[in-house]
């Protein structure tokens, strides 16, 4: 009886010991995810319209470029596009390496009726502001 009691305490040992390292093992990654109040499909790009925590709203410009897949450019995409119809959509979800911007991940309504979606037509001249390397959003 002592014999299964003190194995059972060993085991439950080893496995609190194990998750726990396995726990401390942090990602580089560090991931927000932020609602998107309008969605602008130009043929540079797309231009999202967000809210920040004090309720102003921000634009951020996505080069249509940056959607190139891998076998294609030879590089990792610095965009990922998902089209749905789930009940969240549309959002994005932006991910920093090492405190360094890595990609996004726009998850949009693939409806383009939905009132999510903008007329890019009615925004002028903005091809200028699709000239962009990196993302800097302020929340």
């Amino acid at each position: 009886m002592k014999k299964a009691i003190t194995i059972t305490l060993l085991a439950a040992l080893l496995t609190i010991v194990a998750l726990s390292s396995v726990a401390a093992e942090e990602s580089p990654y560090f991931v927000k995810t932020v609602p998107i109040s309008k969605v602008y499909n130009h043929r540079l790009g797309y231009r999202v319209v967000y809210m920040t925590n004090d309720f102003q709203f921000k634009v951020l410009y996505i080069p249509q470029a940056w959607f190139a897949v891998a076998g294609q450019s030879g590089e990792i995409p610095k965009a990922e596009l998902v089209l749905g119809s789930d009940p969240a959509y549309p959002y994005f979800s932006i991910f920093w390496k090492d405190g360094q911007f890595d990609h996004i991940r726009l998850y949009l309504k693939k409806d383009l009726n939905d009132t999510s979606w903008g007329d890019a037509s009615t925004l002028g001249d903005i091809d200028s502001n699709f000239n962009v390397e990196t993302l800097s959003l302020e929340f």
